[in-house]
């Protein structure tokens, strides 16, 4: 199975990329909303795991046509933004999960 990864900080994208991949997961990793929605458009993924800042936009804010297009689709929201408000949106867009950072 496959997991889209989108997160903009390297060192963090490392460290989930090793830990899912140790659990039998492959990975793909971008870094931005446009190169995510190419990404998920070109291929069939088991998961999302997205960043909220990312370099292009905001990674909730930009979930909705996500959620319309692949309803059955589970997303994992990732933010050091750690709030309530944060946590809300996520919920708010369908995200299975939200954690915040660092974890």
């Amino acid at each position: 199975m496959s997991i889209l990864l989108v997160e903009d900080d390297a060192s963090i994208a490392k460290v989930i990329t090793a830990a899912l991949e140790a659990e039998g997961f492959a990975v793909t990793r971008c870094d931005s909303v446009a190169e995510r929605d190419r990404l998920l458009a070109a291929n069939r993924y088991a998961a999302l795991v997205t960043d909220v800042v990312l370099t292009d936009g905001d990674g909730i804010a930009t979930l909705g046509p996500v959620r319309e297009q692949w309803p059955d689709l589970p997303v994992i929201v990732l933010s050091a933004q750690n709030t309530l408000d944060t946590a809300v949106r996520a919920s708010d867009t369908g995200a299975y999960e939200y954690f915040p950072k660092p974890f």
